[in-house]
C-alpha cells in the first residue's frame, strides 16, 4: 500500500483535510465485479465524476464494517440533495460465502438505499483487493464449527475524489465530523486541483506529515506514537500492546477508543495492585497531557487485545487505531516482540515488572 500522511485539525482561519493523505494520489483501479442485483459493475465507469467511497467488509462484521457504513450514510443525510447524488458508496463483500445478494442488499439498505454492494469470485475479490495494494481477507475461526468465524480484512475506506483519483483515505475511527468536513470539500472539487491545493497547504504548514508504511513512529497534528509493540502472547486468547505516545501540541488529549485488526475487542487496562487489573476506557478515559509523554508499559497502563484472530508470533505486526479526541483517528503499526526481548524494545524508562 502507498505511503500515507496524516491530516491535522483545522487551524484557525483554515479548513484541513480530516483524512489520512495518500503520499501519491492513487488513481480509480480496473475493478471488474457483479453488483447486488446480479449486473456488471464497471468500478472506473459506474463511478465516473462522482466522490466514490469504496470499502472492503462484510455483513457478519461485529463493529468495523457498520460503524464505518452507519457514520457515511448519517452525514450523507445532512447534505443536499444534490450533493449526495455525487457520492457514490460501493461496499466490496470479503465474505462472498456467507454475503449472498440478498443479504448484502438488506443490511446496506439498513444505512443508505443508494449504497452498493459487489461481490465476485474468490479470485476475483483478491485481484481487486491487491489492486489497492490490500492483502487478502482471511477466515479467523473463532470454533470448531467452520460456520463460526471472523474475516480479517483491511480496515479503511478508499476516498476517490471526481477527477478519480484517490487523495485520502479514512481509517477505523474516523468520526462523523470528519466526514461532515470533507465529503462537501470533495463535491465541491470536480477537477481535484483545490483538494491538491489544499493537501499541499496543509503539508507547508506542518499539519501534514508522512510517516513509512511500517512500524514506526506515526504523527497526527503535533502527537506523535513513537514506539509500539505487542507481546507475544503465550497463550492465544490475549495480548498485550504498549505505546509511548509523545503529545507535542498545548492542549491536552484523549484516547477515546481503541480498536485492533488482529483482535476482536482491544481495551485500556492498568494493573493495580498484586496484579490486578482494573478496565480504564469507559471512564476515566485515558488523559494525554499536553507537552508530555505518556507511556503504557509493562506493570501500568497498557492495551489488552482481546479475542484473537490469529496466532501471533514474533516479527509480525498489529494495526492499531486510536481514536483520540482532538486529534481524531491514527493508525499505527505496532511489532510483535517476545516476552524475552520486551525490555530491550521498549527501551528506557520503561519498567518490566517480573
Amino acid at each position: 500500500m502507498a505511503t500515507v500522511a496524516s491530516c491535522g485539525r483545522d487551524r484557525p482561519g483554515e479548513a484541513s483535510f480530516r483524512g489520512v493523505a495518500l503520499s501519491a494520489p492513487l488513481a480509480k483501479p480496473a475493478i471488474r465485479l457483479t453488483d447486488f442485483n446480479g449486473r456488471p459493475f464497471d468500478f472506473v465507469a459506474d463511478t465516473r465524476d462522482k466522490v466514490t467511497l469504496l470499502f472492503f467488509g462484510y455483513t457478519h462484521c461485529p463493529d468495523v464494517c457498520p460503524l464505518h457504513m452507519a457514520n457515511i450514510a448519517a452525514v450523507l443525510r445532512t447534505m443536499p440533495a444534490e450533493d449526495r447524488a455525487r457520492v457514490a458508496t460501493v461496499f466490496v463483500t470479503t465474505d462472498p460465502e456467507r454475503d449472498t445478494p440478498e443479504r448484502m442488499r438488506e443490511w446496506l439498505a439498513n444505512f443508505d438505499p443508494s449504497f452498493v454492494g459487489l461481490t465476485g469470485t474468490k479470485e476475483e475479490l483478491a485481484r481487486a483487493q491487491a489492486s489497492l495494494g490490500l492483502a487478502e481477507a482471511q477466515r479467523e475461526y473463532v470454533a470448531a464449527d467452520s460456520a463460526s468465524y471472523f474475516v480479517a480484512h483491511a480496515a479503511q475506506v478508499f476516498a476517490f475524489a471526481r477527477d478519480g483519483y484517490a487523495y485520502t483515505i479514512y481509517p477505523f475511527g474516523i468520526r462523523q465530523e470528519d466526514w461532515a468536513n470533507d465529503l462537501p470539500r470533495l463535491v465541491r472539487d470536480a477537477t481535484g486541483v483545490e483538494t491538491r491545493r489544499a493537501l499541499a497547504a496543509q503539508a507547508r504548514a506542518g499539519s501534514l506529515s508522512t510517516t513509512p508504511d511500517e512500524a514506526a513512529a506515526v504523527t497526527m497534528g503535533g502527537l506523535v506514537v513513537t514506539q509500539a509493540v505487542v507481546a507475544e502472547p503465550a497463550s492465544q486468547d490475549e495480548a498485550a500492546a504498549y505505546l509511548t505516545i509523545q503529545n507535542d501540541t498545548p492542549q491536552e488529549d484523549t484516547l477515546v477508543a481503541v480498536a485492533a485488526d488482529l483482535a476482536v475487542r482491544a481495551e485500556v487496562h492498568e494493573t493495580m495492585g498484586e496484579g490486578e487489573m482494573r478496565h480504564m476506557m469507559a471512564t476515566p478515559r485515558l488523559v494525554l497531557p499536553a507537552r508530555r509523554v505518556t507511556k503504557l508499559a509493562p506493570g501500568g497502563t497498557h492495551v489488552m487485545l482481546m479475542q484473537l484472530r490469529k496466532p501471533l508470533k514474533a516479527g509480525e505486526s498489529v494495526t492499531l487505531y486510536l481514536s483520540l479526541a482532538r486529534a481524531g483517528a491514527l493508525e499505527v503499526r505496532a511489532t510483535v516482540v517476545p516476552y524475552a526481548e520486551l525490555e530491550k524494545a521498549l527501551g528506557p524508562g520503561a519498567e518490566v515488572r517480573k
